[in-house]
């Protein structure tokens, strides 16, 4: 009962059809630990890689924040963390929405909104380089 339970919810959640005769021969995306995806029929499938695959194509696509703007994410949290070492237990998180990074940080205390401003300044002024320190 609980593997065709779990073709049931992959069925829904890839809007395959099911052969009325035979639902052993319907093809499963399985996803790896690695990241790859390999394709078994639903036969070789156990349940848990049946519950994976419907997990799989349930989730939306991460999307992922552009190069330069993960460069400067990089310069921003190193200015935050020398900036703030020792003061407050200031993080940063980001994501992208519409095409845009978007940027948070949080638990700045309001007394030290200046110390912010400078590490924020510092973290736009930074210029990446290959040179060694």
């Amino acid at each position: 009962m609980y593997p065709l339970r779990a073709l049931l919810r992959y069925v829904e959640a890839t809007g395959l059809v099911l052969d009325r005769g035979n639902p052993g021969t319907l093809p499963i995306d399985v996803p790896r630990d690695d990241g790859t995806v390999v394709s078994k029929s639903f036969a070789e499938c156990g349940v848990d890689e049946v519950e994976r695959a419907t997990k799989a194509k349930k989730a939306p696509l991460p999307v992922r924040v552009p190069v330069p703007d993960r460069a400067r994410l990089l310069f921003f949290e190193d200015s935050l963390l020398r900036n703030f070492n020792g003061v407050a237990p200031v993080r940063l998180s980001s994501r992208t929405q519409d095409g845009k990074t978007l940027l948070s940080v949080q638990d700045v205390p309001v007394s030290e909104v200046a110390r912010l401003l400078k590490a924020l300044q510092e973290g736009m002024s930074a210029e990446p380089t290959l040179a060694a320190k």
